[in-house]
């Protein structure tokens, strides 16, 4: 009998891991029952109105369709499927690239713990992210028009994954010249169904740019300390400690080793790694609220930590048990002084449910309520 490639090994343990969670209703996230309510909306009343700003009109009219054949597990279903996808075009990508330890990088993204969470409910972060990985890896393929309908479904999905289908794209252009005029077509192809697709959020605004603008709540939350202070703390906790002191360590031998900029290949996917991170921390710096926006810098982290330790895997390990702890386990410093509306923080020393675990027990509290937020559900996980 064939063996099993490392790459399947991979998409097999993910499946293996992920299953489990499909069955505990459509998600923590309150964005989740928005999403469900802006599709029963328009089918009731031909009215679109988004579940939030700026619109996310593909993930929410698949979500809808897929709810309405099959529930939560449809349509938690439907994101893993993108997530296994968002998996396997990262896993071709690395290989195209010849980027170390490529298996190993693929694990270390698959439980990465908001990566996990998220490839197991209703939402649309792996659900665009996996639409622009396979854009990527269609361009690789020279299969130019559909990269460019792909990118655009992953954006019309989530509006900031125009961050990575834009950087891919100028960084192929600049970097692949015989490619450059079958690259218009990706282009031009993802230009305009991302327009199509954001014109049911432009009407709901009246034809105006106020559907760009997000929520965020008042100035009072948003001083410059509090602003840093969100920005570093959720950045660090969004890896957990030993993690992010891994990755700390690959920057730094990457650049004073100079391993970014030694083959070729390697140094350009480099270049565009730092580009993309730099414009998602850019980003959230804007807006430090949900961790998970970070997401799509992940797989660009690890990149720069392949190359960084490629003679060398045993820090990746380090990263790996450092993910695999933050899922069960996190020992935190700060605590806001009032949840989700903090003007301030109480710092001490706690050992608290990892994200995976405190995650898993929402959700089951948000069953209890018929699946959706209830307002005892906060009591219910003290």
């Amino acid at each position: 009998m064939k063996k099993a490639s490392p790459d399947t090994l991979i998409l097999l343990v993910a499946l293996a891991l992920y299953t489990p969670f499909l069955f505990l209703g459509y998600g923590s996230d309150n964005d989740t029952y928005n999403v469900l309510w802006t599709g029963a909306y328009f089918v009731r009343t031909l009215d679109y109105i988004p579940s939030r700003g700026p619109g996310f009109f593909v993930f929410e009219t698949v979500t809808f369709f897929l709810n309405v054949l099959g529930g939560s597990l449809l349509t938690n279903l439907g994101v893993m499927v993108m997530s296994l996808v968002t998996l396997y075009s990262f896993l071709r990508l690395c290989r195209h690239f010849n980027i170390p330890h490529t298996p190993l990088l693929a694990l270390i993204l698959a439980v990465h713990p908001y990566y996990w969470v998220n490839s197991t409910c209703t939402m649309d972060y792996l659900f665009a992210l996996g639409f622009v990985f396979l854009g990527m890896l269609q361009v690789l393929r020279g299969k130019y028009f559909t990269a460019g309908v792909a990118m655009a479904l992953g954006v019309g999905s989530r509006a900031t994954t125009i961050l990575i289908a834009a950087g891919f794209l100028i960084w192929y252009f600049l970097t692949q010249p015989q490619a450059r005029k079958l690259l218009f077509q990706t282009g031009v192809a993802a230009a305009f169904f991302t327009l199509v697709f954001y014109l049911p959020p432009a009407s709901f605004a009246e034809w105006t740019t106020r559907f760009l603008t997000p929520t965020v709540g008042g100035e009072e939350f948003w001083t410059t300390y509090l602003r840093v202070g969100r920005f570093a703390y959720k950045n660090i906790y969004f890896w957990g400690p030993l993690a992010a002191l891994a990755l700390a360590w690959a920057l730094a031998v990457g650049i004073f080793k100079r391993r970014f900029f030694v083959q070729p290949g390697q140094r350009g996917l480099a270049v565009l790694a730092f580009g993309v991170i730099l414009a998602y921390e850019f980003f959230y710096f804007s807006i430090p609220t949900e961790p998970a926006y970070l997401l799509p810098t992940v797989p660009f982290w690890l990149i720069l930590a392949g190359i960084a330790f490629k003679p060398d895997r045993r820090p990746l390990y380090l990263l790996l048990a450092g993910l695999l702890i933050a899922n069960f386990v996190s020992i935190n410093v700060a605590r806001p002084n009032v949840v989700n509306k903090a003007t301030g923080a109480i710092y001490g020393l706690w050992i608290e449910p990892g994200h995976l675990v405190e995650d898993t027990r929402t959700r089951l509290a948000f069953m209890d309520c018929g699946y959706q937020p209830c307002d005892w559900a906060g009591e219910a996980l003290e």
